[in-house]
């Protein structure tokens, strides 16, 4: 099986506010330190399981607490992406890099990216001017089919200015690589 992992990053609150609103809903996460664009990113043991259940409300009710912009992004065995984004509460839009591979028997059409109201990303994110260049890279415009989530991940990092440690970040990497948490400056919000 290839890399499967889930995180979330949010752009606005300090990391200790983020930090605590996760240990008051008692959930177990590892957070990075802010990156210079000033997103933080955090993957808990449930956004890794790549639940949309868990994910949509955990977006929806951080995003309303926190009063800010999250992109949630869950990547199955290298071979879909998924992208949630939410602002102060409302979930914005959905992106789905291969729709199909969910399906027993999908056609063609199944297996082109689908996303979910791109004026609305596009606003959530603050480069409504820049439309082309998101589609392009989500594979919108018809040039790829299923593109390679990784490489995804990591265009969707760079152009949305997302801390380049998201791309990979997931909750049971991180405990079963038995991670130093100093060293990689990141934070549980659980006790060991």
């Amino acid at each position: 099986m290839g890399a499967t992992y889930g995180n979330i990053s949010i752009e606005g609150p300090t990391r200790e506010a983020l930090a605590n609103w996760l240990r008051l809903k008692k959930i177990d996460a590892f957070v990075t330190a802010p990156d210079e664009s000033g997103w933080i990113t955090f993957s808990d043991q449930y956004t890794d399981g790549l639940d949309p259940a868990w994910i949509e409300p955990l977006l929806q009710s951080l995003t309303r607490d926190l009063a800010c912009v999250g992109i949630a992004i869950t990547v199955f065995d290298e071979e879909q992406l998924r992208l949630w984004a939410a602002k102060d509460g409302v979930l914005q839009s959905r992106y789905n890099s291969c729709p199909g591979i969910e399906m027993s028997d999908p056609d063609d059409e199944d297996m082109r990216p689908r996303l979910e109201d791109a004026a609305a990303l596009l606003a959530t994110i603050g480069k409504s001017t820049a439309a082309d260049s998101l589609l392009q890279i989500l594979g919108m415009d018809g040039a790829k089919e299923c593109a390679a989530p990784l490489d995804l991940h990591e265009e969707l990092a760079t152009y949305l200015r997302l801390p380049e440690n998201s791309v990979g970040l997931g909750h049971r990497y991180i405990l079963k690589d038995k991670v130093d948490l100093l060293e990689e400056g990141l934070i549980r919000t659980v006790d060991n």
